[in-house]
């Protein structure tokens, strides 16, 4: 579209006019000029302030025609939501409204009322709805609201300067040159507003001009039936790949009615196809080829993100809950960037050692702990401090939002935030973006009164999440995305328009619920009918048609499970559009390739001197995986725990563990227990449970609530009486030891482990005993050549090995199963536990013929699973998956990445075979 200085251009949005300016510069370039008269395009808001504001310097307006205070869109959403609620007050059901909601639909059909010259007078008879009787109620005191504040919404705002110009239209066209010419851009539906002021500058002699969009009369139209959306994406960037390749400079457009929905994927394809270098941090900011008129919310960008957490954190003395304890810590926007690793070593120690929420105090508390541990977190806990100072002195205060936003930004000085190192060219625009936002927030005192920080703060999320903002980066734009809606501001050599499929086009009725549908339909408002949605989208698709010499439509035929039907507005011939792939950056570098092949399932052999950690459990995943094995015990990598509130299994099967420990330290026989009375059982068990909680209370560093500890007395004291009673069903016996420590040495491995009770028998033999509180207890593999439960038979062959010992058993104690699951070298010693010699013929133990046989069998098992270790065996082997279940570094196994290794494998052995 040509610009003339003698016209002026006003545009339906604001995008539409930077791309007008823009391109009228680049036509001046291009032409060869140096100097040039600036080009006067405007959104119409733009030039109603502008003309208004002239007419008021000139003394045409008097000085309180307007209203001094303009309300942004938060500041308007919460007169609505005060006005709702004051109508509301004595309402019965007034706890159960949604008033955001209401008000959000108040607010649309304000505006509707206002854009389309819809008066009270056509709404207000006796057949009303209820709906519309109290939002007329409700508009009303809105209004009441606005006078007292003396401000005014946007939309009313229009509506009150056309009506100020058409008061003094004739002072203001002798007195100010109106333009002679106004070029209208963008405008596929005007207003019943918007047309009267169109006429009253008709009257005034400027011409009006709609500028009809390039029409290209033979348009190649073609369509895609793509698979799903993805399908579409893939296709619509392939097509821009082509038409690139075979024209640098052509400008190309993909359209979308559903862009919302598509744009991050969107992005993903265009950068891997195009700029696929940005997948280094360093070069993420690339000027691309293309541009999405869509941008992000406020709230989406990282930096700002940052911001919200800190003064959310600091604005409420709410426990805080450890999945947003992590984000804090890893943040690199405030702090100090070399006390990152230091940060990532606390998260990890809080997961451990705290429960899933805790206080400020405590997190305090347990960050100097760290340091005392020689952890470097200086600044962070000088940060942490200054919120919290900023809590207790601020915290409780109500007071105008302008002083909150003075004292917030102050405190993400003082944290440093932003400030951690030179910021790129996105993140600068980025931030101050988001402190433009703030300063919004500075002229509403009068609105919003005093107020809580934590009320203040959820102002400023709200306004930066209703913000969209997209930082510009210049670059050669050859792709335009856009809504269907939007206007290029170049000429188009072709299209693509994406998710044309019927739920998208023409647009779903909506009536707005508050307004009279009839009333809506006959005015033809946006979204009142079908006819409305028809009509309106008729017009833009055949405005659509005619914009390129080249348009592509695609549709997706499914969605999941369901199956979609392309827009009734598409007229499909015979002549359907075969579309290229496109791959992935992640998929063109698993391309094949000449790869060196490395043996990975030898480690370096355990050194004289390393202390190769795990115990018991060493010895369990090596026999499990080797590979898990040597990541978890020997590299030391583990996963972050997820801690919970209250006690969680590990910690409830501790506390079992010391309970048994205590009871049976002062109980010591059997003949004993079976000495006491009621009375005096239920004594004992009661103090080695008071006894135990007062040690894990010592223990941990966080504060279990006395509800969640009388619920565990409650759960320990059933389940000591039902295992005692089990126990009473045993021959006579010793306690000769609980939790037991040895220190072993085996081929090399330096062992130390605790058995949880060794009992000697009348008759001399050993009987160890192994608590269990997990669902899944077997002794199977102790028959198997690598047992993936070692413990006791490590116990016996190894701590024992100089001992008569006559049973090993599990002891699973829980409240839905209670019994000892194990061997036993003689009959009668444990109930319903199997002699070795009376095993059935299916069992896997029968193949032993004696218990000295098994032990042997134990032992060989054992060392050889010990040589594996010394030796360095990691491989990736496993007899069952399922033993993967609790494998903490189950990511580093790799395992669908071998298991495609093994099928290509045997797919080349097949072709081998076959040839």
């Amino acid at each position: 579209m040509s610009l003339t200085p003698h016209k002026i251009t006003i545009c339906a949005t604001a995008r539409l006019v930077r791309g007008v300016l823009a391109q009228h510069q680049q036509q001046q370039l291009e032409s060869g000029a140096t100097q040039w008269q600036s080009a006067q395009a405007y959104t119409l808001q733009q030039w109603l302030d502008e003309l208004i504001s002239h007419a008021s310097l000139f003394g045409i307006l008097p000085g309180d025609a307007l209203p001094t205070v303009t309300l942004s869109n938060i500041a308007e959403a919460y007169l609505w939501e005060q006005a709702i609620e004051t109508c509301l007050a004595k309402h019965e059901a007034a706890a159960l409204f949604d008033i955001r909601s209401m008000a959000k639909s108040a607010i649309e059909a304000n505006n509707l009322m206002l854009n389309w010259q819809l008066l009270e007078a056509d709404i207000n008879h006796d057949f009303i709805t209820q709906e519309t009787r109290q939002f007329l109620r409700w508009r009303h005191t809105f209004e009441d609201f606005c006078t007292k504040q003396n401000a005014i919404e946007s939309a009313r705002l229009t509506a009150l300067q056309i009506a100020l110009f058409a008061q003094f239209q004739q002072q203001i066209t002798s007195e100010l040159a109106l333009p002679s010419h106004i070029q209208l851009a963008g405008f596929d539906r005007i207003t019943p507003l918007e047309l009267r002021l169109f006429e009253l500058l008709k009257v005034s002699g400027v011409k009006i001009e709609v500028l009809a969009s390039n029409i290209h009369s033979q348009t190649d139209i073609q369509y895609l039936a793509a698979m799903d959306a993805h399908s579409e994406c893939r296709a619509a960037v392939a097509w821009a790949k082509q038409k690139l390749t075979e024209n640098p400079k052509a400008q190309l457009a993909i359209i979308s009615p559903a862009l919302g929905s598509i744009r991050r994927e969107l992005a993903d394809l265009l950068d891997d196809t195009f700029h696929s270098e940005t997948l280094d941090s360093s070069l993420y900011e690339t000027p691309r080829c293309y541009d999405f008129s869509l941008g992000l919310a406020l709230t989406e960008y990282a930096i700002v993100h940052s911001a919200l957490q800190l003064l959310r954190l600091a604005a409420s003395k709410a426990d805080l809950i450890f999945d947003e304890v992590t984000p804090l810590l890893q943040d690199v926007y405030w702090g100090s960037q070399q006390e990152l690793d230091a940060r990532a070593q606390l998260d990890a120690h809080l997961r451990r050692n705290m429960n899933a929420s805790y206080h400020l105090e405590s997190l305090i508390k347990q960050a100097s702990k760290l340091q005392t541990n020689g952890a470097s977190l200086d600044e962070l806990l000088e940060n942490l401090t200054q919120i919290s100072r900023f809590q207790n002195q601020l915290g409780k205060q109500r007071q105008l939002l302008s002083a909150w936003v003075t004292a917030f930004v102050q405190l993400l000085d003082e944290l440093h935030w932003a400030k951690t190192r030179s910021l790129s060219s996105h993140e600068f625009q980025t931030q101050q973006a988001f402190l433009k936002c703030l300063k919004e927030l500075n002229g509403l005192d009068a609105i919003f009164g005093n107020i809580s920080a934590s009320t203040a703060v959820q102002k400023i999320t709200e306004l930066c999440n209703a913000t969209m903002f997209q930082a510009e980066a210049k670059g050669n734009i050859r792709i335009q995305i856009l809504g269907l809606l939007e206007t290029p501001a170049v000429q188009l050599d072709a299209v693509w328009a994406l998710n044309m499929n019927d739920q998208h086009w023409p647009p779903a009725v909506k009536l707005n619920p508050l307004l009279p549908a009839d009333l809506q339909r006959n005015r033809g408002t946006p979204n009142a009918s079908a006819a409305v949605q028809s009509q309106f989208a008729s017009l833009v698709h055949q405005r659509l048609m005619t914009c390129a010499p080249e348009v592509i439509f695609s549709y997706a035929t499914k969605e999941e499970e369901r199956e979609l039907r392309p827009s009734p507005l598409l007229d499909i011939q015979d002549e359907i559009y075969t579309s290229n792939t496109i791959q992935t950056l992640a998929e063109r570098l698993a391309q094949p390739a000449t790869l060196q092949l490395l043996d990975d399932f030898i480690a370096p052999a355990v050194l004289a001197d390393e202390n190769v950690r795990g115990g018991v459990n060493l010895f369990a995943t090596q026999a499990k995986c080797p590979a898990w094995a040597f990541y978890q015990y020997r590299l030391g990598a583990a996963k972050l725990e997820t801690p919970v509130d209250g006690l969680d299994t590990m910690s409830r099967g501790s506390l079992l563990h010391m309970v048994l420990q205590l009871f049976w330290q002062d109980c010591k026989t059997l003949s004993n227990l079976k000495s006491f009375s009621e009375t005096l059982l239920i004594e004992k068990i009661n103090d080695a449970i008071e006894k135990s909680i007062q040690a894990l209370s010592a223990e941990i560093s966080y504060h279990i609530p006395p509800q969640v500890l009388q619920i565990e007395r409650n759960r320990l004291r059933q389940l000591m009486q039902t295992w005692l009673t089990l126990e009473l069903e045993r021959a006579d016996f010793v306690v000769d030891a609980c939790e037991k420590k040895f220190e072993l040495d085996v081929e090399g491995l330096k062992l130390n482990l605790s058995i949880d009770r060794i009992d000697k028998l009348a008759e001399g033999g050993l009987v160890v005993i192994d608590y269990k509180t997990s669902t899944v207890v077997s002794p199977s593999s102790w028959a198997e050549d690598r047992i993936a439960e070692p413990q006791l038979p490590i116990y016996v062959v190894l701590a024992l090995k100089y001992e008569q010992v006559v049973a090993v058993s599990f002891a699973k104690i829980r409240s839905d199963e209670t019994k000892f699951i194990g061997l036993s070298a003689e009959q009668d010693v444990l109930p319903k536990v199997t002699t070795l010699g009376k095993v059935a013929k299916s069992s896997a133990f029968y193949e032993f013929s004696n218990w000295d046989v098994l032990l042997e069998h134990w032992y060989t098992s054992l060392t050889n699973i010990a040589q594996e270790i010394k030796t360095g065996v990691a491989d990736v082997t496993m007899s069952n998956e399922a033993d993967l279940i609790y494998c903490d570094v189950k990511p580093l196994l790799r395992l669908p990445e071998r298991l495609l290794q093994f099928e290509n494998m045997q797919v080349a052995l097949q072709n081998g075979g076959n040839a």
